[in-house]
C-alpha cells in the first residue's frame, strides 16, 4: 500500500471530503441518526490526521475545500453549503489545527537535543 505522505494528503483529502460532500447532497432521504454521527466523526479523523501529516499551520486553508465542493454540488440555493460553511467554522478547521498541534507537539517532545526547551524546535544544524 502506498503511504500516505505531504504530497498526496492534499489530494486525498480532497476526494474524501469530494466523496462526503457529494454523498450528502446527492441523498433524497433522511440517514439514520448513527449514520450520521459516524459520517460526522470519519470526516473529523480525516480533518485531524490531514494537519497531523501535514505538520503545517497553513494546511487550516484546506477547510475551504468542503465548503467549495458544497457550493459544486448543489449550488448557492442549496441549504448544503451553509451547513458546510457552519462544520467548517467547528470543528472542521480546529480538528485540522489540532492535528498540527499534535504533530508539533509530538516533535517538540520527540526532540534529542539537549537544550530543545530553550529554543522551542530543533536548531537547524
Amino acid at each position: 500500500m502506498h503511504r500516505i505522505d505531504t504530497r498526496t494528503a492534499p489530494t486525498a483529502y480532497i476526494l474524501l471530503m469530494a466523496a462526503w460532500v457529494f454523498g450528502f447532497a446527492h441523498l433524497d432521504r433522511d440517514l439514520a441518526p448513527f449514520v450520521v454521527f459516524a459520517a460526522l466523526l470519519g470526516a473529523g479523523a480525516i480533518q485531524v490526521a490531514l494537519g497531523y501529516i501535514l505538520g503545517r499551520w497553513a494546511a487550516v486553508s484546506l477547510a475551504v475545500v468542503p465548503v467549495v465542493l458544497a457550493v459544486a454540488a448543489s449550488g448557492s440555493d442549496s441549504g448544503l453549503w451553509f451547513t458546510v460553511v457552519v462544520l467548517t467554522i467547528f470543528p472542521g478547521a480546529p480538528f485540522i489545527a489540532l492535528g498540527v498541534f499534535l504533530r508539533r507537539w509530538k516533535e517538540e517532545r520527540d526532540d534529542p537535543s539537549p537544550d530543545a526547551w530553550l529554543y522551542g524546535e530543533r536548531p537547524e544544524l
